[in-house]
Protein backbone atom coordinates (compact mmCIF):
# COMPACT_ATOMS: atom_id res chain seq x y z
CA UNK A 1 0.00 0.00 0.00
CA UNK A 2 1.40 3.42 -0.93
CA UNK A 3 2.33 6.04 1.67
CA UNK A 4 -0.21 8.51 0.23
CA UNK A 5 -3.18 6.26 1.05
CA UNK A 6 -5.31 7.15 4.09
CA UNK A 7 -4.16 4.08 6.01
CA UNK A 8 -0.40 4.78 5.73
CA UNK A 9 1.17 8.12 6.64
CA UNK A 10 4.70 9.22 7.40
CA UNK A 11 5.22 9.21 11.19
CA UNK A 12 5.98 12.96 11.30
CA UNK A 13 2.44 13.74 10.09
CA UNK A 14 0.90 12.19 13.20
CA UNK A 15 -0.34 15.05 15.43
CA UNK A 16 0.41 15.00 19.10
CA UNK A 17 -2.50 14.25 21.40
CA UNK A 18 -2.63 17.86 22.61
CA UNK A 19 -2.58 19.20 19.06
CA UNK A 20 -5.34 16.81 18.07
CA UNK A 21 -7.41 17.72 21.13
CA UNK A 22 -7.00 21.44 20.40
CA UNK A 23 -8.27 20.85 16.86
CA UNK A 24 -11.26 18.88 18.13
CA UNK A 25 -12.09 21.66 20.59
CA UNK A 26 -12.00 24.24 17.82
CA UNK A 27 -13.99 22.29 15.24
CA UNK A 28 -16.63 21.31 17.81
CA UNK A 29 -17.06 24.94 18.84
CA UNK A 30 -17.49 26.04 15.23
CA UNK A 31 -19.90 23.21 14.41
CA UNK A 32 -22.14 24.06 17.38
CA UNK A 33 -21.99 27.76 16.49
CA UNK A 34 -23.16 26.96 12.95
CA UNK A 35 -26.18 24.95 14.10
CA UNK A 36 -24.86 21.38 13.96
CA UNK A 37 -26.78 18.87 16.08
CA UNK A 38 -25.10 17.50 19.20
CA UNK A 39 -25.43 13.95 17.91
CA UNK A 40 -23.58 14.89 14.72
CA UNK A 41 -20.79 16.66 16.63
CA UNK A 42 -20.25 13.62 18.83
CA UNK A 43 -20.19 11.30 15.81
CA UNK A 44 -17.70 13.46 13.88
CA UNK A 45 -15.24 13.58 16.77
CA UNK A 46 -15.46 9.82 17.20
CA UNK A 47 -14.70 9.06 13.55
CA UNK A 48 -11.87 11.62 13.54
CA UNK A 49 -10.36 9.90 16.57
CA UNK A 50 -10.67 6.46 14.97
CA UNK A 51 -9.01 7.76 11.82
CA UNK A 52 -6.00 9.24 13.64
CA UNK A 53 -5.51 6.46 16.17
CA UNK A 54 -7.12 8.06 19.24
CA UNK A 55 -10.10 6.99 21.30
CA UNK A 56 -12.43 9.98 21.56
CA UNK A 57 -15.52 10.45 23.67
CA UNK A 58 -17.53 13.67 23.37
CA UNK A 59 -20.59 15.11 25.07
CA UNK A 60 -22.02 18.14 23.27
CA UNK A 61 -24.77 20.52 24.32
CA UNK A 62 -25.64 23.90 22.77
CA UNK A 63 -23.52 25.86 25.28
CA UNK A 64 -20.54 23.55 25.89
CA UNK A 65 -18.60 20.54 24.62
CA UNK A 66 -16.71 18.03 26.80
CA UNK A 67 -13.99 16.11 24.95
CA UNK A 68 -12.00 13.12 26.20
CA UNK A 69 -9.05 11.83 24.13
CA UNK A 70 -7.10 8.78 25.25
CA UNK A 71 -4.51 6.25 24.25
CA UNK A 72 -3.20 3.31 26.24
CA UNK A 73 -0.60 5.55 27.87
CA UNK A 74 -2.33 8.90 28.32
CA UNK A 75 -5.74 10.56 28.71
CA UNK A 76 -6.56 14.22 28.15
CA UNK A 77 -9.79 16.10 28.90
CA UNK A 78 -11.08 19.39 27.54
CA UNK A 79 -14.11 21.60 28.08
CA UNK A 80 -14.95 24.35 25.61
CA UNK A 81 -17.74 26.87 26.09
CA UNK A 82 -19.92 27.88 23.13
CA UNK A 83 -20.96 31.48 23.66
CA UNK A 84 -22.83 32.21 20.44
CA UNK A 85 -24.79 30.10 18.00
CA UNK A 86 -26.90 30.49 14.90
CA UNK A 87 -28.04 28.58 11.81
CA UNK A 88 -25.41 28.88 9.07
CA UNK A 89 -25.92 26.03 6.62
CA UNK A 90 -23.29 27.28 4.17
CA UNK A 91 -20.58 27.32 6.82
CA UNK A 92 -21.80 24.01 8.22
CA UNK A 93 -21.35 22.39 4.80
CA UNK A 94 -17.78 23.72 4.57
CA UNK A 95 -16.95 22.44 8.05
CA UNK A 96 -18.34 18.99 7.27
CA UNK A 97 -16.26 18.87 4.09
CA UNK A 98 -13.14 19.86 6.05
CA UNK A 99 -13.78 17.18 8.68
CA UNK A 100 -14.14 14.56 5.96
CA UNK A 101 -10.84 15.67 4.39
CA UNK A 102 -9.10 15.38 7.76
CA UNK A 103 -10.65 11.98 8.37
CA UNK A 104 -9.34 10.70 5.05
CA UNK A 105 -5.89 12.22 5.82
CA UNK A 106 -6.12 14.48 2.80
CA UNK A 107 -5.39 17.37 5.17
CA UNK A 108 -3.03 17.48 8.13
CA UNK A 109 -4.19 19.04 11.38
CA UNK A 110 -2.01 22.08 10.66
CA UNK A 111 -3.52 22.54 7.19
CA UNK A 112 -7.01 22.12 8.63
CA UNK A 113 -6.34 24.85 11.20
CA UNK A 114 -5.13 27.12 8.42
CA UNK A 115 -8.39 26.45 6.54
CA UNK A 116 -10.36 27.32 9.67
CA UNK A 117 -8.43 30.57 10.03
CA UNK A 118 -9.26 31.47 6.45
CA UNK A 119 -12.91 30.52 6.95
CA UNK A 120 -13.24 32.70 10.04
CA UNK A 121 -11.73 35.64 8.13
CA UNK A 122 -14.16 35.26 5.23
CA UNK A 123 -16.71 38.06 4.80
CA UNK A 124 -20.40 37.15 4.80
CA UNK A 125 -21.30 35.34 1.55
CA UNK A 126 -24.06 37.84 0.77
CA UNK A 127 -23.77 41.60 1.03
CA UNK A 128 -26.23 43.99 2.59
CA UNK A 129 -28.11 44.61 -0.66
CA UNK A 130 -28.77 40.91 -1.34
CA UNK A 131 -29.71 40.33 2.31
CA UNK A 132 -32.28 43.11 2.24
CA UNK A 133 -33.50 41.96 -1.17
CA UNK A 134 -34.15 38.49 0.28
CA UNK A 135 -36.43 40.06 2.87
CA UNK A 136 -38.10 42.20 0.23
CA UNK A 137 -39.03 39.04 -1.69
CA UNK A 138 -39.78 36.63 1.17
CA UNK A 139 -42.45 38.68 2.94
CA UNK A 140 -44.63 39.58 -0.08
CA UNK A 141 -44.39 36.03 -1.45
CA UNK A 142 -45.69 34.61 1.83
CA UNK A 143 -48.47 37.23 2.00
CA UNK A 144 -49.46 36.39 -1.57
CA UNK A 145 -49.45 32.64 -0.82
CA UNK A 146 -51.91 33.25 2.04
CA UNK A 147 -54.27 35.07 -0.29
CA UNK A 148 -53.33 38.65 0.55
CA UNK A 149 -54.68 41.47 -1.57
CA UNK A 150 -52.26 43.16 -4.01
CA UNK A 151 -51.99 46.21 -1.77
CA UNK A 152 -51.03 44.10 1.27
CA UNK A 153 -48.55 42.17 -0.87
CA UNK A 154 -46.96 45.45 -2.00
CA UNK A 155 -46.68 46.70 1.58
CA UNK A 156 -44.90 43.45 2.42
CA UNK A 157 -41.85 44.61 0.45
CA UNK A 158 -40.79 47.40 2.87
CA UNK A 159 -41.88 45.19 5.77
CA UNK A 160 -39.44 42.46 4.74
CA UNK A 161 -36.65 44.99 4.25
CA UNK A 162 -37.31 46.51 7.68
CA UNK A 163 -37.25 43.16 9.47
CA UNK A 164 -34.08 42.01 7.69
CA UNK A 165 -32.28 45.24 8.49
CA UNK A 166 -33.25 45.16 12.17
CA UNK A 167 -32.47 41.45 12.54
CA UNK A 168 -29.18 41.28 10.63
CA UNK A 169 -27.61 44.65 11.37
CA UNK A 170 -29.24 46.52 14.26
CA UNK A 171 -30.07 43.72 16.71
CA UNK A 172 -27.55 41.07 15.65
CA UNK A 173 -25.75 40.80 19.00
CA UNK A 174 -26.36 37.59 20.96
CA UNK A 175 -26.47 39.60 24.20
CA UNK A 176 -29.68 41.32 23.11
CA UNK A 177 -31.14 38.54 21.00
CA UNK A 178 -34.54 38.21 22.66
CA UNK A 179 -34.91 41.95 23.19
CA UNK A 180 -34.18 42.36 19.49
CA UNK A 181 -36.90 39.86 18.58
CA UNK A 182 -39.34 41.74 20.81
CA UNK A 183 -38.49 45.11 19.24
CA UNK A 184 -38.61 43.72 15.70
CA UNK A 185 -42.08 42.28 16.25
CA UNK A 186 -43.25 45.51 17.89
CA UNK A 187 -41.87 47.56 14.97
CA UNK A 188 -43.58 45.27 12.49
CA UNK A 189 -46.91 45.51 14.31
CA UNK A 190 -46.63 49.31 14.52
CA UNK A 191 -45.89 49.46 10.78
CA UNK A 192 -48.81 47.17 9.91
CA UNK A 193 -51.39 49.06 11.96
CA UNK A 194 -50.06 52.43 10.82
CA UNK A 195 -50.67 51.28 7.25
CA UNK A 196 -54.13 50.13 8.24
CA UNK A 197 -54.88 53.52 9.85
CA UNK A 198 -54.22 55.27 6.54
CA UNK A 199 -55.59 52.49 4.30
CA UNK A 200 -58.41 50.53 6.03
CA UNK A 201 -58.31 47.80 3.37
CA UNK A 202 -54.89 46.62 4.54
CA UNK A 203 -54.89 43.23 6.29
CA UNK A 204 -52.70 44.15 9.27
CA UNK A 205 -52.43 40.66 10.89
CA UNK A 206 -51.39 39.12 7.57
CA UNK A 207 -48.87 41.89 7.03
CA UNK A 208 -47.37 41.20 10.48
CA UNK A 209 -47.09 37.49 9.73
CA UNK A 210 -45.45 38.18 6.40
CA UNK A 211 -42.94 40.51 8.03
CA UNK A 212 -41.77 38.39 10.94
CA UNK A 213 -41.70 35.10 9.04
CA UNK A 214 -37.99 35.54 8.31
CA UNK A 215 -37.14 35.32 12.02
CA UNK A 216 -39.57 32.60 13.09
CA UNK A 217 -37.35 29.80 14.51
CA UNK A 218 -38.66 26.99 12.32
CA UNK A 219 -35.31 25.30 11.72
CA UNK A 220 -34.40 25.60 15.39
CA UNK A 221 -37.61 23.77 16.28
CA UNK A 222 -36.87 21.05 13.72
CA UNK A 223 -33.37 20.61 15.17
CA UNK A 224 -34.85 20.37 18.67
CA UNK A 225 -37.19 17.57 17.62
CA UNK A 226 -34.28 15.80 15.89
CA UNK A 227 -32.17 16.04 19.04
CA UNK A 228 -34.96 14.55 21.16
CA UNK A 229 -35.46 11.77 18.62
CA UNK A 230 -31.74 10.95 18.94
CA UNK A 231 -32.19 10.83 22.75
CA UNK A 232 -30.05 13.92 23.28
CA UNK A 233 -32.62 15.21 25.73
CA UNK A 234 -30.52 18.03 27.20
CA UNK A 235 -29.68 19.51 23.80
CA UNK A 236 -33.20 18.95 22.50
CA UNK A 237 -34.77 20.64 25.52
CA UNK A 238 -32.35 23.57 25.29
CA UNK A 239 -33.07 24.15 21.60
CA UNK A 240 -36.80 23.72 22.15
CA UNK A 241 -36.65 26.32 24.92
CA UNK A 242 -34.73 28.66 22.62
CA UNK A 243 -37.39 28.31 19.93
CA UNK A 244 -40.15 28.94 22.47
CA UNK A 245 -38.33 32.00 23.85
CA UNK A 246 -37.97 33.50 20.37
CA UNK A 247 -41.62 32.79 19.58
CA UNK A 248 -42.68 34.30 22.92
CA UNK A 249 -40.56 37.40 22.28
CA UNK A 250 -42.24 37.88 18.91
CA UNK A 251 -45.68 37.38 20.41
CA UNK A 252 -45.05 39.80 23.26
CA UNK A 253 -43.78 42.41 20.77
CA UNK A 254 -47.02 42.27 18.78
CA UNK A 255 -49.13 42.16 21.96
CA UNK A 256 -47.33 45.23 23.33
CA UNK A 257 -48.31 47.31 20.31
CA UNK A 258 -51.90 46.04 20.46
CA UNK A 259 -52.07 46.96 24.15
CA UNK A 260 -50.79 50.48 23.43
CA UNK A 261 -53.36 50.84 20.68
CA UNK A 262 -56.14 49.65 22.99
CA UNK A 263 -55.13 52.18 25.67
CA UNK A 264 -55.01 54.97 23.10
CA UNK A 265 -58.41 54.08 21.69
CA UNK A 266 -60.06 53.76 25.12
CA UNK A 267 -58.69 57.11 26.34
CA UNK A 268 -59.62 58.85 23.12
CA UNK A 269 -63.22 57.66 23.08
Amino acid sequence: MSESSPEMRPPDEQPSMREFLAFLRRICNLLIQSGCSSNRVELLTQILGDSWGYEVETVAIPTAVWINVRTKQETLHELTRVRRWSIDLDRLARLNELVESVRQHQLSIGDANARLNADEAMPPPYGKILTLLAGALTSPILIFSYGGAPLTVALGVPAGILVQYLNKYLFSSEQRRYLGDFLIAASMAAYAYACRAFIPAVDAPLLIIGGIVVIVPGLTLVNAVHEVAQKNLVSGAAKLLEALMITASLGFGVAFVLAIMQIFISTRF
